[in-house]
């Protein structure tokens, strides 16, 4: 998904990858039966940024190896992430919006409201919040 922190406090906190799961550097992502997966459109609460991605060619791809997951230690943590559907504006700020199953947020929905846009910086870039941190 391409969070990457742009301001605020947060922490390295390790946690079991889902064996045979790829994950990118920068994918937000939850937390599952105790392991890491990559959050989609139907999330609401995500845990953290994916800290090291995870290959089908890494040594530990069938293993539940712990990976680092950077997470917010306060509601203010500002991320900047793609807008992957839709476009955004300058009213965007101040409204909760989803996520989608690639990479980015999607503008045009707001059932899961898993982020609160902060800044708008382009139509296809903006800062946000997310909206319920679990360690937070």
């Amino acid at each position: 998904m391409a969070f990457i922190r742009n301001t605020g406090k947060t922490k390295e906190v390790y946690f079991p990858k889902t064996a045979s799961t790829a994950l990118a550097l920068g994918d937000a992502v939850v937390l599952s039966s105790g392991q890491i997966v990559k959050a989609t459109s139907s999330t609401a609460n995500i845990l953290g940024i994916c800290k090291r991605a995870v290959v089908s060619t890494d040594s530990d791809y069938a293993s539940t190896t712990l990976i680092p997951i950077e997470v917010p230690v306060e509601k203010s943590v500002e991320w900047l992430v793609p807008v992957s559907t839709g476009s955004a504006t300058a009213t965007s700020v101040g409204v909760t919006y989803d996520l989608t199953d690639s990479a980015g947020i999607n503008v045009n929905s707001t059932s899961q409201n898993a982020v609160i846009v902060t800044r708008f910086i382009s139509a296809t870039q903006v800062a946000v919040v997310i909206n319920k941190p679990v360690l937070a």
